[in-house]
């Protein structure tokens, strides 16, 4: 620790923004950098060093304007209980129509076959690793007897199902028919 009896002289003035030693204190802008280091004028930036009424002003009118989410006000506890809410149109609930219905299950199916196909070529696959043949030898020798097999057998199911789907649909399209409209 310097002794203040040893006569040291003062530190030099530096500048705020590149620390450049500085000719004197009362410098208005730096040598080196060229920054202002003395302003002359007002000092007070709204926001800043100062508080801005209008703005203040401006955002409590935003915030009456501006209702929070009912989310959002559940959780703080500000809700409004006087809002009217929406009620929901008479057929946005209903089932989907018939034809969309029979789309919705063909896609079912033809997914329920793509999957099939799939384990069918993985099991492929697999008994091809097991005997230490290539894949691709396994794939065109099994692919006409292998996937023949599981296609019936799958196109069998799918066939069953399909079937009970369709009367499904059929007896919810006569039920709809029944139905008097809402």
């Amino acid at each position: 620790m310097l002794d203040e009896t040893t006569g040291a002289s003062a530190p030099t003035p530096r500048c705020n923004w590149c620390s450049a030693p500085l000719p004197s204190e009362n410098e208005v802008t730096c040598p080196s950098c060229g920054a202002t280091l003395l302003e002359e004028g007002d000092a007070s930036v709204p926001g800043l060093t100062a508080i801005d009424a209008e703005a203040i002003l401006r955002n409590a009118r935003a915030a009456k304007a501006r209702p929070r989410s009912r989310l959002l006000g559940w959780i703080s506890g500000d809700y409004d209980d006087g809002e009217a809410t929406v009620a929901a149109t008479p057929g946005s609930l209903a089932p989907p129509p018939a034809d969309v219905r029979r789309e919705m299950l063909r896609l079912e199916i033809e997914a329920q076959l793509a999957n099939a196909q799939a384990e069918v070529e993985a099991m492929t696959a697999d008994e091809a690793v097991e005997e230490g043949r290539s894949l691709a030898a396994a794939a065109d020798t099994s692919d006409a007897g292998a996937v023949a097999i599981e296609n019936n057998a799958s196109n069998d199911a799918v066939a069953d199902e399909t079937a009970s789907r369709a009367a499904t649909v059929a007896a919810a399209d006569e039920r709809a028919d029944e139905a008097p409209p809402a």
